[in-house]
């Protein structure tokens, strides 16, 4: 055989190994992308859900609050403070959300992190929840 075709299948040989190798890692990456983005989708469809229980909790209170007010068991302005408390309630729920989307984070952890910030900040839990859901984006929370 001749020592040059000899020397150039091994460098093809090594080439081809190469490129297998970056093509190997290439689509473990893309796999990978792709089980992120799955879970991500996951996230947003739960994070839908939650906001939709929420919302519709919200709408039966609501309700109570007027059937209890129409019947004279409830007076003017505590009903008033049981709406404020409502909207809150509802406001901290989906900033919850917002936040349990974009730092992968769960129910409990996002609560504690909007937590944290409201008692590092010397701020009410309910105007931080407020800036998130305006914003619809936490990073006004964290300086980013």
């Amino acid at each position: 055989m001749n020592p040059m075709k000899d020397e150039t299948f091994d460098e093809l040989r090594e080439a081809i190994a190469r490129n297998r190798a970056d093509i190997d890692a290439l689509q473990a990456g893309a796999e990978a992308a792709s089980a992120r983005a799955d879970s991500y989708d996951e996230r947003v469809t739960q994070q839908d859900a939650r906001i939709n229980d929420l919302a519709a909790r919200f709408d039966l209170d609501r309700e109570v609050i007027a059937q209890l007010r129409a019947e004279g068991l409830l007076h003017e302005e505590h009903a008033a403070h049981l709406e404020h408390a409502l909207r809150g309630s509802r406001r901290i729920g989906a900033a919850i959300g917002i936040v349990m989307a974009t730092g992968e984070l769960d129910e409990a952890e996002a609560f504690r992190f909007l937590n944290k910030v409201s008692m590092d900040t010397n701020r009410k839990l309910s105007v931080i929840a407020t800036e998130v859901v305006d914003k619809r984006d936490v990073s006004v929370l964290t300086g980013g």
